[in-house]
């Protein structure tokens, strides 16, 4: 073998030990990804299609739930400061880039409160627009005080949430659904605290698919 091919082959075995470590590095959080989602589907509380966990933001919290907060870009203040509602699906249907939705809602008992939109990857999702979510100062409302946020991929009227085009979300997606939305609630009133399974929070409705 000539001196050129030692060369080459001296350098692949100096690669192999980075190359394997990115390996299980790469695949140790797409399973702590699947892990993460299925802990919170364990922990959560229903209200609705919405979710949550009285453990976000609780003293006692378990390892799962900080590293859920962490990860899922949850800011650490205290349950009675903040209250966070997931929602990935609606009427069992896994939310996806190729339908429409509609949330509707009116005020909400809380000091400031946002939706916002998250890729299935935890990211927020690049759009044109530049645009991840509304919140109770910014929304366009009718003379009633209620809203509408028009969810999706192509423009909308009024206050549209813009969900994509974002190259390789749907070809890299993993997970059973495209994108999550967010609902955040900070210093919310005692319904929220003390009854978060029944407490009033916006609609969500799949209007068409393409």
């Amino acid at each position: 073998m000539t001196s050129k091919g030692n060369t080459f082959f001296n350098r692949l075995r100096v690669l192999r030990w980075p190359l394997a470590v990115l390996l299980v590095a790469a695949l140790s959080v797409f399973l702590l990804q699947g892990a993460l989602k299925t802990g919170l589907r364990e922990s959560f509380l229903r209200n609705g299609d919405w979710r949550t966990s009285e453990s976000i933001g609780a003293a006692d919290a378990d390892a799962v739930v900080r590293a859920i907060v962490a990860i899922g870009g949850l800011l650490g203040s205290t349950r009675e400061e903040s209250m966070y509602y997931t929602l990935n699906s609606v009427a069992g249907e896994p939310l996806r880039l190729n339908c429409r939705y509609r949330i509707e809602g009116s005020d909400y008992d809380a000091n400031w409160w946002s939706i916002t939109a998250y890729g299935w990857d935890f990211y927020l999702i690049p759009n044109q627009e530049k645009r991840y979510s509304y919140n109770n100062e910014n929304l366009i409302r009718g003379e009633d005080g209620r809203w509408v946020i028009r969810v999706g991929v192509s423009e909308q009227e009024g206050n549209w949430l813009p969900v994509g085009p974002s190259g390789t979300l749907a070809e890299t997606n993993s997970m059973a659904h495209d994108f999550d939305l967010l609902l955040r609630l900070y210093t919310p009133g005692n319904a929220y605290l003390q009854h978060p399974e029944s407490a009033p929070l916006p609609t969500v409705i799949k209007e068409a698919c393409s």
